[in-house]
């Protein structure tokens, strides 16, 4: 809508962007261009108003394993131009596009345009709202997921996805019906990519592989150096911090390296979680060391890139937990790390630092069951409210530590620990156990899954820990006809404006 300007009132400015769409070889189908307001120019605005819900990557794999165990259709769809669908709730003025201004005249905005910070939220109360009114009900643990009748819908921003039985065929195609009758729905085919995620399906043995090969070429060439060769992501030696400050430009290029690890790292490989979350604490400033060791870890990515993540097949939830005491030379805090299984698929998982030093090793054991604890009973909630029932409702969870085990199962009254703060969780623990609704079993390290997430593993070990990770070769990623990358890299820098 035109209107005439007025003062105090502040007046956008708006820009074109360019991108480029490819299929799913990588090969360049055509150029965009759109126009979009500047939202970042925006005064006054909160993080209420902008925060919009988003799928957590664990809700993904969990939808995704739960699709392979009781083989669900699969369909996937895309809304185009989904945030001018959404009504914008104040007043918003731009500036009118180059070429085309008048003057003393400025624009009004009727919908939420592509730009502005807002813009995301209020697609997803449109399009939340609208699944409502067809009779779809909010999953409360994962706001971007609703279901009805057994029909599942999910969505990342305009990516959307359904999941149901066979025999629910023509329902979920009459909510589809409904739905292209407000929004130009593309798409409909099964579900082959998502986020840069491959998702190769063998119907036959119920499983689904989760491959991130193309983005770990695409960030290969992050790297410094191509001469590193390693079976695994990191040494087993400790990596110190710098003596001495690193250029600004140093530190850009280490963060990129980490932040383009980090995805694929809380994605599809949780075998470069533990080396990531280590490089990452030099993120401030970095050396030559850190900047070699992150090359190591893009490099083994690149040799490993045919290492697929699989899910389905097999029966309830395996959950595991481990720390290693002390073993940050700096500080002593200690690392711990979670891996938690549904259906024999990996998936959520997680290596980090403790917040607080502890004073011995079942105290650093006790914070990490209690990490994994809490996320364990989410899971199993968000399991319930998606209607999938397990065998044994109780949470159990794996650990290598019987003196722990001990402290949160016996009744003796004179276990405490040394740290109040430690005790807290302790106590929490014991709670849980006494309910019934967590149970803790002893596993010996050998057979820690979660072993690999709390320490640089040597050689030797590492093809169990890929195997116990539910990594496996996805032959058909490699064999393959890609479009080589420099090819591609050609025609970008053709297109170039």
């Amino acid at each position: 809508m035109k209107k005439t300007k007025q003062s105090g009132q502040q007046i956008l400015d708006c820009m074109w962007v360019y991108t480029y769409k490819f299929d799913k070889h990588h090969r360049l189908l055509k150029c965009k261009a759109r126009l979009v307001v500047r939202g970042d120019q925006q005064r006054n605005i909160t993080a209420q108003d902008t925060y919009a819900a988003t799928l957590a990557s664990r809700s993904f794999r969990m939808l995704t394993a739960i699709a392979a165990k009781h083989d669900l259709e699969l369909k996937q769809y895309d809304v185009t131009n989904a945030f001018v669908h959404a009504t914008i709730d104040r007043e918003v003025f731009m500036r009118m596009p180059r070429g085309y201004q008048k003057p003393g005249t400025v624009l009004r905005l009727n919908k939420a345009l592509y730009g502005l910070r807002i813009s995301p939220l209020l697609w997803q109360r449109e399009f939340t709202s609208t699944l409502r009114a067809l009779g779809f009900q909010e999953v409360p643990h994962e706001p971007c997921c609703l279901i009805k009748d057994g029909i599942i819908i999910f969505f990342y921003v305009d990516d959307i996805i359904l999941a149901y039985h066979k025999d629910m065929e023509h329902q979920a195609q009459q909510a589809i019906k409904r739905l292209q009758d407000k929004y130009l729905f593309t798409g409909g085919n099964d579900l082959q990519w998502f986020l840069g995620v491959e998702i190769i399906r063998d119907r036959e043995s119920r499983t689904i592989q989760l491959s991130q090969a193309a983005y770990a070429d695409k960030i290969s060439r992050l790297a410094d150096r191509t001469d590193i060769r390693h079976d695994t992501p990191m040494a087993t030696a400790e990596l110190l911090p710098r003596d001495g400050l690193a250029s600004p430009s140093e530190i850009n290029k280490y963060q990129r390296k980490i932040g383009s690890l980090l995805f694929a790292a809380v994605t599809t490989r949780p075998d470069i979680a533990f080396a990531t979350s280590r490089l990452a604490r030099f993120l401030s400033n970095p050396g030559q060391e850190h900047h070699d060791a992150a090359d190591r870890v893009l490099l083994y990515l690149l040799a490993t890139k045919h290492l697929a993540l699989q899910l389905g097949n097999g029966a309830g939830l395996q959950i595991a937990s481990d720390a290693s005491f002390a073993d940050n030379t700096l500080d002593r805090k200690s690392s711990q790390g979670y891996a938690i299984k549904l259906f024999n698929g990996l998936i959520a998982w997680k290596a980090n630092k403790q917040d607080t030093v502890t004073t011995s090793t079942t105290e650093a054991e006790l914070l990490a069951l209690s990490q994994v604890a809490k996320e364990a009973l989410f899971i199993s909630r968000l399991l319930k409210e998606l209607g999938i029932q397990l065998e044994n409702p109780t949470v159990t969870i794996q650990c290598d530590n019987k003196q722990t085990i001990r402290l949160v199962t016996e009744e003796i009254s004179k276990l405490q620990t040394k740290l109040r703060h430690v005790d807290i969780h302790n106590h929490w623990i014991r709670q849980e156990v006494s309910t019934g609704r967590i149970s803790v079993e002893y596993t010996p390290t050998a057979d820690m899954i979660a072993d690999g997430l709390t320490k640089a593993l040597p050689p030797n070990k590492w093809p169990e820990f890929l195997q116990q990770l539910g990594l496996v070769p996805a032959e058909t990623i490699i064999a393959r006809n890609q479009a080589p990358l420099e090819e591609i890299q050609e025609k970008l820098e053709s297109l170039v404006v």
